[in-house]
C-alpha cells in the first residue's frame, strides 16, 4: 500500500472514531433527564401596591400575595378542602372536640434564623383577639384560650366543640422574637409592616409602589429534605393600572404571569403563544336564592322550586356568564371537596320534565296568556341581582328557559353596593341571584341554619327545618371529617329535595403564565393569593442529569 492510501485509511479510521464519539455523547446527552435548576427570576403583574406586609394587616392584594409568600401557618390546606400540618408536625383533639394540641416541628425557623416556638403563635393569636382587631381573622379565635405548653406545642381550649376550628390555624404566624412588645394598637406603625421577617418560602427584599421583590429563602423547611430552598432566586410582583395592561406586557415578555383574567383577558391571553392558560377551580359559587319566608306564597309549593331547578340550564348559564370557565354546580361544594356528596338527588334539564311537574301541580295557564297560574295566583316573580355584566347575563338565560315553561320572570339589576346594602339585608326580593364566596371549610351552617335567616346571616332563602338544624349543629361540635361528612349527607340531600336554592356554577380562577415558567401545580384554590401555593417549586431554569 502507497504511502498516500495509508495515510487516507488513517483518515478515515480516526474520523469514525470522531463520529463515534460525537454519536455516543448525542446518546447519553438525549438519554439524559431535564430537572428543574436553581436561579432565575419570575415576574408577576398585579394591579395593587404593597401597603402592609404584614399578615394582621394586609389590606390589599398584593398584601396578601406578599403574606403568602413569605408566612405560614400552623397548618394548611389541602386540595380537597381538609387540613394538614404546615409548621406543625401533627396535631390533635380532645375526645370532647374542645381541646387542640399541636407539634410544632423542629426544622421551622423565621428568616433570620430564629427557631418557630409556640410563643410565636401565643403572640400572634393575641393580637387577632384584640377588640380593636376587625380583620378576616376576627372570628377564629373568639373565646378561644391558647398557651404555650413548651417551645415546640401550643394548645387551644375552645369554649364548645367546633369541628371546622382546625381551619383557624391556616393563620399565618408573626415572629415574637421581634414584636412581642408590639400591641395591636401600635402595629401598625412599625417598620416589620416594610421589612417583615416571616418563616415562608421567599423573604421581601425591596418594596415601594411600583414593585414588590422577593428573594428565595435559603432555609426553607418545607422543601426538606429534597432540598433548603425553593428553585427562583427571585420572585417580582410588579404593579400595572389594570390586568389588561399587565396582559400586554407578558405578550411583550416584560413579565412572566398575571392572574384574575376575565373572560375577555382569557380569550386574549389564549393568543399569545409563549403564553400558558390555567384555570384554577373554587369554592366560589353563583346560585339563585328562591325566597321561601311565608310572604311568597308561590315558593312554598315545591313542585314548582323543583320545576324550576330542573328547567334551568347550567351549562348554557355557565357558558354567557362565564365563557364557560368553571363547572355545572349541583351541591353546595364542588366535586374536588371532602365533602362532596355523590349519591343524591340530581335535576337533569328538561322542559318537559319541568312543565309535568307544574302540570301534576295545576299549575296551568288557565287563562291563555302565556302564563301558568293556580287559584288566581300568577306564576311570576322578579329575580334580583347586580347589575355586573355575568349576573345579567344569568339572569336572562334563567328567564328564557322559565318563560319556555310558563313561567314569567322580571330582572331587577342593581349596582353591586346597592344589593348588598339594602336589598340583602331587606329579604323582601323574590329569587336573588348572587355570587357568594366560600372559605376553605366547606360549612353550609351559616347559609341554612335557623339562626342564620335574618340580616346579617346568609340563610337568603328563609329556609330550615329542625332537622336540618341539628345537623348541622352537630357536624360543627365533631372533629371527626367522616362524622361531619355523613352528617352533612342529610343536609344536602334535604337541599336538594327541597330546592330552597338552585345552585348554578363555581367560577374559575383564571390565571396566564409564559411556557418558560414550569412547577405550577392545578389545584382548587379558595381565594386569589392561593394561585402560588407551590411557588417554591416553581423554576425557569432547567438542567440535564
Amino acid at each position: 500500500m502507497r504511502a498516500r492510501d495509508k495515510f487516507i485509511v488513517v483518515a478515515l479510521i480516526a474520523l469514525l472514531v470522531v463520529v463515534s464519539g460525537v454519536a455516543i455523547a448525542i446518546d447519553r446527552a438525549e438519554n439524559k433527564t431535564i430537572v428543574p435548576a436553581y436561579g432565575g427570576t419570575y415576574v408577576e403583574g398585579v394591579t395593587s401596591a404593597a401597603q402592609y406586609l404584614n399578615p394582621v394587616l394586609a389590606a390589599t392584594p398584593v398584601d396578601d400575595d406578599v403574606v403568602r409568600l413569605v408566612f405560614s401557618g400552623l397548618s394548611r390546606f389541602r386540595s380537597d378542602g381538609s387540613i394538614q400540618g404546615d409548621l406543625a408536625k401533627s396535631f390533635s383533639t380532645s375526645e370532647d372536640g374542645k381541646v387542640w394540641t399541636f407539634q410544632i416541628r423542629g426544622d421551622a425557623t423565621w428568616q433570620d434564623g430564629k427557631p418557630v416556638i409556640s410563643d410565636d403563635v401565643v403572640y400572634t393569636v393575641a393580637l387577632l383577639q384584640d377588640k380593636a382587631y376587625v380583620g378576616p381573622y376576627s372570628d377564629a379565635f373568639r373565646g378561644v384560650k391558647v398557651e404555650r405548653v413548651d417551645d415546640r406545642v401550643v394548645r387551644f381550649t375552645l369554649p364548645d366543640a367546633y369541628g371546622p376550628f382546625a381551619a383557624s390555624t391556616t393563620v399565618p404566624l408573626l415572629p415574637s422574637h421581634l414584636l412581642a412588645k408590639v400591641e395591636y394598637a401600635g402595629l401598625a406603625r412599625v417598620a416589620f409592616n416594610q421589612h417583615p421577617v416571616g418563616s415562608g418560602p421567599f423573604r421581601v427584599i425591596e418594596a415601594d409602589v411600583r414593585q414588590t421583590v422577593l428573594a428565595r429563602n435559603d432555609s426553607f423547611y418545607r422543601t426538606l429534605p429534597d432540598r433548603s430552598r425553593p428553585y427562583l432566586d427571585r420572585l417580582v410582583l410588579r404593579s400595572y393600572p389594570d390586568t389588561s395592561e399587565a396582559l400586554t406586557a407578558l405578550g411583550r415578555g416584560e413579565i412572566d404571569g398575571v392572574g384574575g383574567l376575565s373572560t375577555g383577558d382569557a380569550e386574549r391571553a389564549r393568543t399569545l403563544k409563549n403564553v400558558n392558560l390555567y384555570s384554577f377551580g373554587t369554592n366560589d359559587f353563583t346560585a339563585l336564592f328562591l325566597n321561601m319566608r311565608p310572604d311568597k306564597a308561590m315558593f312554598r309549593d315545591r313542585a314548582v322550586r323543583q320545576a324550576i331547578a330542573t328547567a334551568i340550564d347550567r351549562g348554557r348559564v355557565l357558558q354567557v356568564a362565564a365563557d364557560g370557565r368553571g363547572a355545572v354546580a349541583d351541591e353546595f361544594v364542588p366535586q374536588s371537596s371532602w365533602a362532596y356528596i355523590r349519591d343524591i338527588t340530581r335535576y337533569t334539564r328538561s322542559y318537559d320534565d319541568a312543565k309535568a311537574l307544574l302540570d301534576g301541580a295545576d299549575w296551568k295557564d288557565h287563562d291563555g296568556d302565556g302564563v301558568r297560574d293556580r287559584g288566581g295566583v300568577k306564576l311570576s316573580f322578579a329575580i334580583t341581582t347586580s347589575n355586573e355584566p355575568a349576573r345579567v347575563a344569568a339572569a336572562l338565560q334563567i328567564t328564557d328557559d322559565l318563560a319556555a315553561i310558563g313561567i314569567r320572570v322580571e330582572l331587577k339589576a342593581m349596582p353591586f353596593t346597592e344589593l348588598i346594602e339594602n336589598a340583602v339585608p331587606d329579604r323582601t326580593y323574590d329569587a336573588l341571584l348572587i355570587g357568594v364566596n366560600v372559605s376553605g371549610d366547606p360549612d353550609p351552617y351559616s347559609f341554612f341554619h335557623s339562626s342564620e335567616v335574618k340580616d346579617p346571616g346568609r340563610n337568603f332563602s328563609g329556609y330550615f327545618t329542625f332537622t336540618m338544624d341539628r345537623s348541622l349543629e352537630t357536624a360543627r361540635r365533631t372533629t371527626d371529617q367522616a362524622k361531619r361528612r355523613e352528617l352533612y349527607t342529610s343536609v344536602f340531600q334535604t337541599l336538594s329535595t327541597e330546592v330552597p336554592v338552585v345552585f348554578l356554577y363555581f367560577s374559575d380562577y383564571l390565571y396566564a403564565q409564559g411556557k418558560q415558567v414550569q412547577g405550577l401545580k392545578i389545584a382548587p384554590i379558595n381565594d386569589p393569593r392561593e394561585r402560588l401555593w407551590n411557588a417554591e417549586d416553581w423554576y425557569v431554569r432547567t438542567a440535564r442529569r
